[in-house]
């Protein structure tokens, strides 16, 4: 046999020999041995609520390093469980932590219908799903009373009377009842008898189970369709006809056990849009989650243990909350707000994951900024006007922690914005991610062969162009989504003509870098001893000379500091470089945003008519226009361009420069 082909069958077959359940997957043993393995390790009794947790928990956790944390939320983490799915809603899940805590804990509040309210394709499906596949994946092992149709938890065979000491002994707590059929037969088989006719539950088999949705083990669904079709069976079982002739009516044997109640014991039911249920199945739900029991008519009551995860959007549960005939819902229902998210980073992340599951993530070059403007779009139309600042994008800004000269000039309290904004509703209403990742995917595939680069000007076309393919949108909101995404001032498209601009100009800039931190040395040499009221002494004459006046002017202008207010900025800049200085760190000219900005706009500034005069004059064929646009291609190519996008954004800033002249 050909090397080759030997390594080919000898990876085959340790595929499958790994792909083989282990021994410990097939485990089987009675009562007794299940109840030693209990006392080893408690942890396998848990109930659904605290598995969750634990779940979640066992992820690990860690620090936000955010200034900006909310009022009760000041022990705000990140939860790895969600990491890589969920982005930019960690108070939400922190929220959703803290109810399945409490659940854990074994409270009133975890005996609650869990749902998660909030705009469409904010979330809330995803984190069910989440949850789902984590209890596929749990590590923890569980075990029930082999033959039970609802996979329950074999502690249950232990009498009553006998509980208080087994809870001792064991170091558990013990809660819930045989179901109907493993009551039958325990008490019927003669097997679980002794000569006396005493009942051997200890004999009992127990065997491992892993939850799994496909399987129907421990994980249910329920959809709501026509209410006319719907039946309550979908959700608590039914009478098997075919077994009640044989066993008669009310007998365990003669019930299936295929409800979406019975299926998810153990686990979880992710109630689908339950709003758009009949009222009777919600009444079904109260009694599982309050007393953990299914009263099927006619028939014994079943002991369950789940968590009910539910969603529906903000529309409904508007109308559910002003109905005064639902109260006794709203008092069974613990509702957990899903927004949008509000950080244009965040939402970035969002579109970076969807665009790595599907084929474009190795046919389609993105240009920079590209998903930036897609996210910064979708943000501006869910963010309400703040009382502060009414100026959506800078708001924006503040938001997703960007260096903003307003910000430093007339101090911003991002934290007050944030809470505002919470009390206003912010980021229940505005486009979806679903409606953007719609325009990105038309823009990926309208792609040219030959190109097969996407830049931000093709993301704002299509999100226009996706304004025709989209229902719901009344004409106000359209207008005023259509504004956010293309007016003159304020908008998406006014945004990155300024981002445009900057990105050609240090294209030119040959040597940016040291040429930014020399101007940033003169400018704090000269600033310094404006406030130490010194002179400034030339290295090589000796001679004093007063601070450069003249240039320290020329480059704070640049962000609109008066003269009047010279000597403050001056002044909180020396305290800045003290303070940085005092901590040890390093200081250059990226350490103070404004200065930074203002530096950044000098040198542009004097490279002004050099990039004009290559860029705008398209018959110029001169070597050295034909160098310096070259030399700029080759800087962006080094920031991520390709030649094409970044010959793109050449012509895109050469038209804007032509129509300013």
């Amino acid at each position: 046999m050909p090397s080759q082909e030997r390594d080919f069958h000898e990876s085959l077959d340790a595929l499958i020999s790994e792909s083989k359940s282990s021994r410990d997957a097939n485990w089987e043993g009675t009562m007794t041995d299940y109840m030693a393995m209990v006392h080893d390790n408690p942890m396998i009794t848990q109930s659904a609520p605290t598995r969750i947790y634990d779940m979640i928990m066992q992820a690990g956790t860690s620090d936000l390093g955010r200034p900006d944390k909310l009022p009760h939320y000041e022990d705000l983490v990140r939860y790895h469980f969600f990491s890589g799915e969920i982005f930019g809603i960690e108070e939400v899940l922190h929220d959703l932590v803290r109810f399945f805590r409490a659940g854990a804990n074994r409270t009133e509040t975890g005996k609650r219908i869990l749902i998660l309210v909030g705009p469409v394709s904010s979330g809330k499906s995803t984190i069910a799903s989440l949850l789902r596949r984590g209890l596929e994946k749990s590590e923890t092992p569980m075990y029930a009373i082999k033959g039970c149709p609802i996979h329950e938890e074999p502690l249950h065979l232990i009498p009553r009377s006998l509980r208080p000491r087994f809870e001792e002994l064991l170091g558990v707590k013990i809660e819930g009842d045989l179901c109907p059929v493993c009551k039958y037969r325990l008490t019927n088989d003669e097997r679980f008898k002794d000569s006396e006719g005493n009942y051997k539950w200890e004999a009992m088999p127990v065997v491992r189970i892993a939850l799994s949705e496909r399987s129907r083990i421990g994980i249910g669904t329920f959809q709501p369709s026509d209410p006319k079709n719907q039946d309550i069976s979908e959700l608590i079982g039914h009478v098997d006809l075919g077994q009640i002739t044989k066993y008669g009516e009310g007998h365990p044997l003669g019930y299936k056990f295929d409800g979406e109640l019975q299926i998810a014991n153990r686990g979880l039911i992710e109630y689908i849009e339950i709003l758009k249920c009949d009222i009777k199945f919600h009444y079904v739900l109260i009694t599982v989650a309050q007393e953990q029991l299914i009263k099927a008519p006619g028939f014994p009551q079943m002991y369950i243990d789940t968590v009910i995860v539910s969603h529906t959007n903000q529309t409904e549960f508007d109308k559910f909350k002003a109905s005064k005939e639902n109260e006794a819902l709203h008092d069974r229902m613990y509702p957990i707000y899903v927004p949008y998210n509000l950080r244009i980073r965040d939402e970035m992340e969002i579109y970076r994951k969807l665009i790595q599951t599907s084929e474009f993530r190795e046919k389609v070059h993105i240009a920079p900024l590209t998903l930036y403007a897609a996210a910064e779009f979708a943000v501006l139309t869910r963010l309400i006007p703040s009382k502060a600042d009414p100026d959506l994008l800078k708001k924006a800004k503040y938001y997703n922690n960007e260096a903003i000269i307003e910000k430093e000039k007339d101090p911003v309290d991002v934290r007050r914005l944030w809470i505002e904004g919470r009390e206003a509703g912010e980021g229940m209403s505005g486009i979806s991610p679903r409606f953007i990742m719609n325009a990105l995917n038309i823009a990926l595939g309208s792609a040219k062969d030959g190109a097969k680069c996407i830049n931000p000007v093709d993301v704002i076309r299509a999100l226009k162009h996706q304004f025709d393919h989209h229902i719901g949108f009344s004409d106000e909101e359209r207008t005023r989504y259509m504004n956010l995404l293309m007016a003159e001032k304020g908008s998406v498209l006014a945004d990155y003509r300024e981002k445009a601009k900057k990105e050609i100009n240090k294209a030119f800039l040959y040597a940016y870098e040291d040429q930014a931190q020399a101007l940033f040395d003169n400018y704090m040499k000269n600033a310094t001893a404006f406030c130490l009221k010194r002179k400034i002494v030339d290295p090589v004459t000796q001679e004093e000379s007063e601070p450069d006046e003249r240039l320290m002017r020329s480059i704070e202008e640049m962000i609109g500091i008066s003269e009047g207010a010279k000597a403050e900025f001056r002044q909180g800049l020396f305290v800045f470089k003290s303070d940085a200085m005092d901590r040890s760190e390093a200081f250059d000219f990226r350490s103070y945003p404004p200065l930074q900005e203002a530096i950044e706009k000098k040198l542009i500034a004097d490279l002004k008519n050099i990039v004009s005069l290559t860029l705008t004059d398209k018959t110029r064929r001169d070597p050295k226009t034909l160098e310096r646009k070259q030399e700029a291609i080759s800087k962006l190519i080094e920031r991520d361009y390709c030649p094409v996008c970044a010959e793109a954004l050449l012509d895109f800033v050469g038209e804007m420069l032509r129509k300013e002249e």
